[in-house]
């Protein structure tokens, strides 16, 4: 799940609790520059950047041939639409 501009992790509270008390796995990231998460320079803030960062996360958090539903709030569904051409979208996104 991403979140939205100036939101965190917190925002998705309520959905991480109703997913996984029905069983499910949830992975959940700040981006950068929210939450706890470092600032980063202004520029670093692209569609570009945040797409790097989901692409990033979803290696990190997916074994080989895994694949997840990503959802994403405001500037969350902003990242995942720049990163919908990569790779990282192509095989890890079911």
């Amino acid at each position: 799940l991403a979140h939205g501009w100036t939101c965190s992790t917190l925002f998705w509270a309520p959905v991480i609790r109703r997913l996984t008390a029905d069983g499910h796995r949830v992975v959940v990231y700040d981006q950068r520059g929210h939450g706890r998460s470092p600032a980063a320079t202004t520029y670093a803030y692209s569609p570009a950047s945040l797409a790097d960062d989901l692409c990033a996360v979803l290696d990190a958090a997916l074994e080989p041939g895994e694949r997840a539903v990503i959802g994403g709030h405001s500037m969350g569904g902003m990242t995942i639409m720049a990163a919908a051409g990569r790779r990282q979208l192509t095989e890890r996104a079911a």
